[in-house]
């Protein structure tokens, strides 16, 4: 590969999990990550046959040791038309005393985000979709942006003008932001970011086409280096730090080789983009990350610090979960470079 500096040969890389039940036999990945009580429970996206996906549940008892426990079922399956053949990539966070899971919910044409309430990371409730009901067809009258109106053209060409527009890669601030949630999200290419008082906002066609009227003032990140050329999505939910919000993204070339990058987000408003690296964090290295379902994919989806060292669950190849392991005082050195 390319694109990655010398500086980053000390990321530790740590193959995790490849799956043991007959419900994942075809592959685990895109784990989402959250620290309770000293142990990292990891809810990852699982497949089967046909790529149906379900949500799986492991729980480690050290970050350091890297033991897991796993649990025989899944936790989450496809109960609803809106994800009939699919529950994927799910991310995690907790604000105040409940656990929210974001997920992109298929059901066969459409790709939205889906979000989910729990107590316990076992139990969830389903609190249904979080995108917008808006078409191809109808963004291209609301909105007044050219340059979504040309991506949007295209994707009518692919899906057709009355398919939903495809929104990915949820992740929710583990905090509220000036007192409203904050979801990062993907409409392509590009990261848009959305605030808001409560779910139900966001279940309102009107303020969505307000939203599209005018998407270009929401976007956070658009692809900007080789490496990330064709997209970019969010990967784990924000990690607070005191110099800003470290955000992990997926950046795919235009040989759909998927790495991950680095960002560094304003505290009081993330809409802005303080630093980003110029070059991936991490890309496909080992035949774990570069041989499976869709080859040369590192996904991070889930990422946490403690004791200095800054924790990446990740998603290799569509197939296995891995971790990667950064000190963060090597962070800051690279995003004071850009």
């Amino acid at each position: 590969m390319e694109y990655v500096m010398k500086e980053l040969k000390k990321i530790k890389k740590t193959l995790l999990y490849e799956g043991c039940f007959d419900w994942e036999k075809e592959g685990v990945f895109n784990p989402g990550v959250i620290v309770e009580n000293n142990q990292v429970h990891i809810i990852y996206r699982a497949i089967r046959c046909d790529n149906y996906s379900r949500l799986g549940y492991l729980r480690l008892k050290s970050e350091k040791d890297k033991e897991v426990e796993k649990y025989e079922y899944p936790i989450i399956s496809p109960t609803e038309d809106y994800e009939k053949q699919g529950i994927e990539d799910p991310r995690i966070i907790k604000i105040d005393n409940t656990y929210f899971l974001t997920y992109t919910a298929y059901d066969g044409k459409n790709a939205r985000i889906g979000v989910a309430e729990s107590k316990n990371l076992i139990n969830f409730k389903k609190l249904g979709l979080i995108s917008p009901n808006i078409t191809f067809l109808e963004a291209l009258n609301i909105s007044k942006s050219e340059r979504y109106k040309e991506f949007w053209k295209q994707q009518i060409k692919e899906k057709g003008e009355n398919i939903i527009i495809w929104d990915k890669d949820g992740c929710l601030f583990p905090e509220k932001i000036n007192g409203k949630y904050a979801l990062l999200h993907r409409i392509e290419p590009d990261i848009q970011i959305v605030y808001f008082n409560d779910f139900f906002e966001l279940k309102d066609k009107d303020f969505w086409e307000e939203y599209f009227r005018n998407i270009e003032e929401k976007i956070v990140m658009k692809p900007i280096y080789k490496w990330e050329k064709a997209k970019i999505g969010a990967g784990a939910p924000p990690v607070k730090t005191e110099f800003g919000w470290l955000l992990l993204y997926h950046g795919v070339d235009e040989n759909r080789v998927y790495r991950a990058g680095l960002a560094l987000l304003n505290l009081e408003n993330p809409h802005k983009e303080i630093a980003r690296l110029s070059f991936p964090l991490f890309e496909p290295d080992y035949d774990w990350e570069k041989e499976g379902n869709i080859p040369n994919v590192v996904f991070p989806s889930g990422a946490f610090i403690k004791e200095g060292i800054f924790y990446i669950f990740y998603g290799c190849a569509d197939k296995r979960i891995g971790c990667a392991e950064i000190e963060i005082d090597e962070i800051k050195k690279l995003l004071k470079k850009s």
